[in-house]
């Protein structure tokens, strides 16, 4: 065979693997990693819809939740745009009482190889119908119109076979009420297959009696399948 054809063979076979082991390093508990899956997750008191498709360093990701009791339905949209080290993002979250936009930033810091720190920051707004205001239960205070800002840090540690853990404090400044909002959430996903995964999470946030928020605890479990 002529060597010609031969080395551009052997070329051509180092840049496949390359690419699939490029492909195969993608941890799935990374937020800042760019892939298409589809999922459901679910709490005691919610159902939820997930999707997410990344196209290069654009990210699109749809969630659609349903309250079992209620039947209200409420979603997440979110626009990410991954640079190196750095992403921004803008999101809109609601449900048939009140809409949240907000805008932000996120920025990967590569500890070892199998540990990772992600600081983030965003700013929004958020409205609640007016005759919802009036009539909830959890105190006016807690649902009136204010701007937004938000803080967190989401901490990951990625294991060889591509099972994950991570910790994600955050803290909410909700501006016209000169408050904030406490929350952590704890998780970990586990891939049963190449591309499918197991998950559980854990959200908590903590009581503010200004705003008239009890302490609240949902645990989630989790199933997505990645292209």
């Amino acid at each position: 065979m002529n060597k010609s054809i031969i080395a551009t063979l052997i070329a051509l076979t180092s840049a496949t693997a390359f690419v699939s082991n490029a492909e195969e390093a993608v941890n799935y508990g990374d937020p800042t990693a760019s892939f298409t899956t589809l999922g459901v997750s679910a709490s005691n008191d919610n159902i939820q819809l997930n999707s997410m498709m990344g196209v290069g360093s654009n990210i699109y990701q749809l969630d659609i939740g349903r309250h079992n009791d209620s039947g209200d339905y409420n979603y997440r949209g979110r626009f990410f745009h991954v640079t190196e080290g750095l992403g921004y993002s803008a999101d809109i979250i609601g449900d048939k009482d009140t809409t949240t936009g907000l805008a932000g930033i996120i920025y990967k810091m590569q500890l070892t190889d199998n540990i990772s720190v992600f600081p983030m920051a965003s700013v929004g707004y958020t409205s609640t119908k007016k005759d919802d205001i009036e009539t909830a239960d959890i105190g006016t205070n807690a649902n009136d119109d204010t701007s937004l800002g938000q803080a967190g840090i989401y901490a990951m540690y990625g294991f060889d076979a591509g099972h994950w853990v991570y910790v994600n404090p955050k803290t909410t400044y909700k501006v016209e009420q000169k408050e904030f909002i406490n929350q952590i959430e704890v998780g970990a996903g586990f891939m049963v297959a190449d591309n499918i995964s197991v998950g559980t999470k854990v959200e908590f946030t903590a009581k503010n009696a200004e705003l008239g928020m009890k302490e609240d605890t949902v645990a989630w479990v989790q199933a997505n399948i990645y292209f």
